[in-house]
């Protein structure tokens, strides 16, 4: 009934423009950037997101993917550099978990240093809205791995295995999985924040959700991911505990000790999510007055520009009856 997927190398060069060569992966990742940033539009005026908020964390982003984009190819680097012995350090290839590290490491420097008033009172806000930007991303991303023939699975012949023209086996499409499963997580992520306004759950929910994914997918993993200190953990299983234990120590700062980063007095005895539905309900206050403000600015307007043209009418025609 299923048959396996071929792959064929020519799937991944789309088409060439001069000496410039268009591949399917770098399309798909340019499309999930795409996606992940209208998301985050979006997100920011359904939560009235202040414009100074958003357009320093839209800056922050940004500086963050570049270096997230580095430390990648970094990690990458450094992992096959250990399975070779140390002998051998070469770029050959990009680890999102090393992209992610880095890029979130940059994005907290870079909000911890820089950001003040409201915008520094939103960090924590921000980082849920962006929560499903990562997924909704990183799911695209995963479809032009099956295209690039990287973070492919162990040899299968079932119906969710891929066959490239160069290997000898099919293997486990472990990429669709994936993009599925980070898919899945984006509507899950936003199911709750649109509903119920989790502004304070949506990132957890993610770096839990995420972290016993990839701790999982690893097993069934048959690509050249290099190698780690600990034996029996590749890197990205290592660093899926990692993530694992930042969500639970979150978990613990936010609902145990009632704080979330970079606001923390304002909190006593008031919940965050509590806090943060009173800023929405405000942000929206103002904002219905300050259109109310405008209409009636408008009206005003007409009504004056109504009340000369009448005026000017009154005038003509009483110069008119004089004549």
């Amino acid at each position: 009934m299923f048959s396996t997927m071929i792959i064929h190398n020519g799937y991944n060069e789309l088409f060439k423009i001069g000496g410039l060569t268009v591949y399917t992966y770098g399309l798909l990742i340019a499309i999930g950037l795409i996606a992940a940033f209208a998301l985050f539009f979006f997100l920011s005026k359904k939560f009235k997101l202040s414009d100074k908020s958003f357009d320093f964390y839209s800056l922050t982003v940004i500086i963050s993917i570049v270096v997230g984009f580095l430390f990648g190819n970094l990690f990458q680097a450094i992992y096959e550099w250990i399975d070779s012995g140390f002998k051998q350090f070469a770029f050959n290839g990009m680890s999102f978990m090393g992209g992610l590290i880095g890029g979130v490491a940059l994005y907290i420097i870079i909000s911890a240093i820089f950001a003040k008033g409201q915008a520094r009172k939103d960090f924590w806000k921000v980082a849920n809205m962006i929560a499903p930007c990562i997924t909704i991303a990183h799911g695209f991303g995963r479809i032009g791995c099956l295209f690039g023939r990287c973070c492919y699975g162990v040899p299968n012949d079932s119906f969710l295995s891929v066959k490239y023209d160069n290997f000898a086996h099919p293997v486990l499409a472990t990429q669709l999985l994936e993009a599925l499963f980070l898919f899945i997580l984006t509507g899950v992520i936003l199911f709750m924040l649109l509903k119920y306004k989790r502004l304070d759950l949506s990132m957890l929910v993610y770096l839990y959700g995420y972290a016993v994914w990839r701790f999982i997918i690893e097993f069934w993993r048959d690509d050249v991911r290099g190698a780690f200190l600990i034996p029996g953990l590749s890197p990205s299983q290592f660093q899926s505990l990692v993530m694992a234990l930042i969500a639970g120590a979150l978990t613990l700062y936010i609902y145990y000790f009632n704080k979330v980063p970079f606001r923390g007095k304002e909190l006593i005895g008031r919940t965050y999510y509590d806090v943060a539905l009173a800023e929405i309900a405000e942000a929206e206050k103002a904002a219905a007055a300050k259109s109310a403000e405008s209409k009636s600015e408008v009206e005003t307007f007409d009504s004056d520009e109504a009340q000369n043209e009448s005026d000017n009418t009154a005038v003509s025609e009483a110069s008119d009856d004089e004549t």
